[in-house]
């Protein structure tokens, strides 16, 4: 077993440890989330994802386009779903939120498909697991968690990596790696240059909703 598949083996366990705790303090609608979209959702696309890139060629679709109808698909998916059971979401009024996401959230998928997947050497489970932990930033840094709540981390960043691995299995069928630099430096671009480019599309597409 490589080193990825013991570093997921870990955060799988470590995941099933933090649902335990929300089960006891009953917080259903987060388990609920949780294993229907992060284990329930993402077990299926990782099944299914070596018949995506060839269903998608057939298409014609094997190219930015559909690499975009498939983000922004599966991103309103995970928020309608998150909504739907009561969960937190960016903004309460779902169509703004959807709004928001969206235009935060393709650009950390643009961001492997154009610049990291370029440049970078990765494996499949490594590029996975890289790609996911931008979600900590996202739920913890820009909802400002991790300085109100800094232990809250514990908790949250299993749950992140899994529920963005989800978001991110089928997208990245079509991503093409490319890239052969094996510079420890990827392992600080992967998570944080999608989200500080994302940051930078967000705020004024958030500022803008926020108006309305």
């Amino acid at each position: 077993m490589d080193k990825w598949s013991r570093a997921w083996l870990a955060i799988l366990a470590w995941f099933g440890a933090v649902i335990a705790i929300f089960a006891i303090v009953q917080n259903w609608s987060m388990v609920s989330f949780a294993l229907l979209f992060g284990i329930g959702f993402g077990a299926l696309c990782w099944v299914i994802r070596s018949r995506i890139r060839p269903a998608f060629e057939r298409l014609g679709l094997a190219n930015f386009g559909g690499f975009a109808i498939l983000a922004i698909a599966i991103s309103s998916g995970e928020e309608v779903l998150c909504w739907a059971l009561g969960n937190r979401i960016a903004n309460p009024v779902l169509w703004k939120d959807l709004v928001i996401v969206n235009g935060s959230w393709i650009v950390w998928y643009a961001t492997w498909y154009f610049i990291l997947a370029k440049r970078y050497a990765y494996k499949e489970k490594e590029a996975l697991f890289l790609a996911a932990s931008t979600g900590i930033l996202y739920e913890y840094v820009s909802s400002g968690t991790f300085l109100t709540n800094p232990a809250g981390i514990l908790l949250g960043a299993p749950l992140a990596i899994v529920v963005y691995a989800a978001l991110f299995i089928i997208p990245m069928q079509l991503v093409d790696f490319w890239g052969k630099d094996e510079a420890a430096i990827k392992y600080v671009a992967s998570p944080f240059l999608p989200y500080m480019l994302s940051f930078a599309v967000a705020l004024p597409i958030a500022i803008v909703v926020l108006m309305v």
